[in-house]
């Protein structure tokens, strides 16, 4: 007897034959001998990445990671297959029981190996039982580097000279040569470009992010972290690398690769501190194969903000389908003193002559991972429990310019941390104060201020409380987080 197909099912087949979704290739992880040092950006190392793994009951591994990966372009094109061999740093609960489920994974920073997620919700992920596990994308130093293409050679000559030293596996085997000596990783910079210069993003970013996520999801006796039951995998890539997946999800891989029961590799995205298409020139803000049923969050700062609000580009509202959140963070700078990597530093006022400039003496390092991990707790809820992520309104604009209350000096609108919505200064972003820095500024407000707007500290630190309880209701600050958040301003302020 003829099976009958209805038009439906043949549209359903028409649909399934299309389908391009595969499997991608299976990474193998290889214990990185020790040199007698610990890694680049080890969390045991004294620095920015520090934490006491051992008062969380964490242990930290490190891997080569080698397979082989596709080269894609800029566009979209995979132009061929070629091996690679990168280097993945593991934290995880040393007791299995400890483990939460969820694997959150990272690409460190092109300058000094920084792990900023890792920076920005360290404590959070060692509370929660989570595993990390942060990994380099990186190349030998082309000719040119495109990393350092700038508009004059003099420019070009200055930008090398600062960060030359702390880029591409040549910094990774000078700090450690026995360890990092084996890495390699395909790159031409003739056939891979981006916008009218060669590509400074590694060809292969996308298929070794995803050949990680299967490794870690795959619950092998041989992966980094066998013993563990991996059910979920979290992207949190921030800074420049935030364009990697990026483009992971604008090009379709997340419909395209996949488990081998057809579920994704990746269970959700948080990228920050990062304008898409900054390089290249590819200016969008939500992918234009953006996924169902997988939260798309991207944070800005104040300098993000800024920088779309100049160039007059809109955010994509917030929807629930497809999940999309935008969060622009109001007193949060780009770059901070607690977020510098291995070797690096960055020009300070006094370094450009701006030490008595009263808009560039001062910048503001004010604890804004704890906003950072209230977002990825809101994240990791709106995948296990179904809860969407809060919302937050839109720094209000005035043409190309950002609004600021005349009272306070402050943006309006955003996520507003306790210490903009109490504030004791100005926040301010190099766009506006033009101080040459990659740091944003503020101005404190001077005595007389404080006390016409307080009239002690003491009413000023009851209202600063409040402000924690708002944040904490508005799902921007978890409560654990709370109780240790001190006032900005001091007693000797007022």
């Amino acid at each position: 007897m003829k099976r009958l197909i209805t038009v439906s099912g043949l549209l359903s087949l028409i649909l399934t034959s299309n389908t391009f979704a595969q499997v991608p290739a299976m990474p193998t992880a290889l214990a990185v001998p020790t040199s007698g040092q610990a890694p680049l950006s080890s969390a045991r190392r004294p620095g920015t990445e520090y934490s006491d793994l051992d008062a969380y009951g964490y242990v930290e591994e490190e891997f080569y990671l080698q397979g082989v990966a596709p080269a894609i372009t800029a566009s979209g094109q995979p132009l061929l297959e070629a091996p690679y061999t990168t280097r993945i740093l593991v934290r995880k609960p040393a007791a299995p029981a400890r483990f939460n489920g969820t694997v959150v994974i990272e690409p460190f920073s092109w300058f000094g190996e920084r792990g900023a997620g890792w920076i920005l919700t360290r404590d959070y992920l060692l509370r929660r039982g989570y595993a990390y596990v942060g990994y380099t994308l990186n190349v030998n130093t082309p000719p040119v580097d495109p990393k350092f293409i700038a508009d004059t050679p003099a420019a070009q000559a200055e930008q090398i000279a600062q960060y030359g030293r702390i880029v591409n596996f040549e910094f990774m085997r000078r700090f450690d040569y026995a360890r990092y000596a084996p890495l390699g990783t395909y790159y031409d910079p003739q056939r891979f470009t981006r916008g009218d210069g060669p590509d400074p993003f590694l060809p292969q970013s996308q298929g070794i992010g995803a050949q990680l996520a299967l490794l870690l999801k795959s619950n092998t006796a041989q992966g980094p972290l066998a013993g563990l039951a991996v059910q979920r995998v979290y992207v949190n890539s921030w800074a420049v690398t935030a364009q990697v997946w990026m483009d992971y999800l604008d090009q379709g891989r997340h419909q395209q690769w996949r488990m081998p029961d057809q579920t994704p590799l990746i269970d959700a995205y948080m990228t920050g501190r990062m304008a898409y298409g900054e390089v290249g020139g590819d200016v969008i803000r939500l992918p234009r194969k953006m996924p169902d049923g997988v939260p798309f969050v991207t944070v800005y700062s104040q300098s993000e903000l800024m920088h779309d609000v100049i160039e007059g580009i809109n955010l994509p509202p917030d929807t629930d389908t497809p999940q999309v959140r935008y969060y622009e963070v109001t007193g949060m700078p780009h770059l901070r003193l607690a977020d510098l990597g291995t070797e690096h530093s960055e020009r300070l006022p006094a370094d450009l002559d701006k030490g008595n400039d009263p808009r560039c003496q001062t910048l503001y390092d004010e604890p804004a991972e704890l906003v950072v991990s209230a977002l990825l707790d809101g994240m990791d809820r709106w995948v296990r429990e179904g809860k969407p992520m809060p919302r937050a309104p839109r720094v209000a604009r005035e043409g190309k310019a950002a609004a600021r209350d005349p009272a306070t000096g402050n943006l309006q609108g955003g996520v507003r941390p306790p210490w903009v919505q109490v504030p004791s200064a100005t926040y301010l972003t190099e766009q506006e104060t033009g101080c040459g820095l990659i740091y944003d500024t503020k101005v404190a407000y001077p005595k007389d201020v404080l006390g016409q707007r307080y009239g002690s500290f003491s009413h000023y630190r009851q209202q600063f409380e409040s402000a924690k309880a708002v944040s904490v209701q508005e799902g921007f600050l978890l409560p654990e987080d709370a109780a240790g958040l001190r006032p900005i301003a001091t007693p000797q302020d007022f």
